[in-house]
């Protein structure tokens, strides 16, 4: 019996390293990702409302977006066991963000006014990532990347003045696009589905700068601002 243990026992140490290594990331593998899920603003946009509606009563900093759709597409390959490199594209759709103020007086005379902020991003990196521990099934990892964001700011005002029984509308919408150096770095986990199918998670911080001298008539500046995301992944590995 003791016999039979010690077979069994030498068998598997054998068999799992090679398992392992069979589906394990190593020097030379290539793979092709896709990503899906939401992000989410981590500060205000550093505009405030007196800035954009020309007025600072109720003055409050603005938000530049609400929640995202984030979706992106990534190339990597595999220098070492350890460290891989490649090319990324990644979406995000920041749903819109609604500032609202109101003026009172009396039933003749009073004045509302609604500003909605929404931003799309489109990001072209170059990517990277550090895998702990390349052989095994489950693996932990830092990915990294380096690149440019384009980013599209749209406002939307509506303004509503009700003056001697008389209601007044004005609706405008201006955009604005910018271009600038951005960054991610994140943590994420990875799983092997089979030989060649992959399953993973990343939560990454990014960041980008928006430049709102780009709307008509602003002197707003450049403001420094970020995002978080959570991503769920399917890759594919040759």
């Amino acid at each position: 019996m003791k016999k039979l243990w010690l077979a069994v026992l030498i068998g598997l140490m054998c068999v799992i390293p090679g398992a392992v290594d069979a589906q394990g990331i190593k020097a030379g593998d290539q793979t092709v990702s896709v990503f899906l899920g939401g992000a989410a603003p981590l500060q205000d946009s550093g505009v405030y409302s007196e800035d954009v509606l020309g007025d600072s009563v109720g003055n409050e900093e603005l938000a530049w977006g609400d929640s995202s759709v984030s979706y992106g597409v990534q190339y990597m390959y595999a220098v070492s066991d350890y460290f891989a490199f490649g090319l990324e594209y990644m979406g995000n759709n920041f749903e819109e963000s609604d500032y609202e103020r109101s003026f009172f007086f009396d039933a003749r005379n009073w004045g509302k006014e609604e500003l909605e902020s929404k931003m799309d991003l489109n990001s072209f990196m170059v990517a990277g990532r550090f895998t702990a521990n390349p052989g095994n099934k489950i693996r932990f990892y830092v990915p990294f990347g380096l690149g440019l964001t384009s980013a599209k700011a749209t406002l939307d005002i509506e303004s509503k003045l009700m003056t001697g029984g008389s209601l007044l509308r004005d609706d405008a919408s201006d955009s604005a696009s910018s271009t600038s150096f951005s960054y991610y770095l994140g943590v994420g986990i990875e799983g092997d589905i089979n030989e060649n199918w992959l399953w993973g998670a990343e939560a990454r911080y990014s960041g980008f700068t928006f430049d709102y001298d780009k709307f008509d008539n602003s002197n707003l500046g450049k403001k420094d601002l970020s995002y978080m995301s959570i991503l769920l992944k399917l890759s594919y590995k040759f």
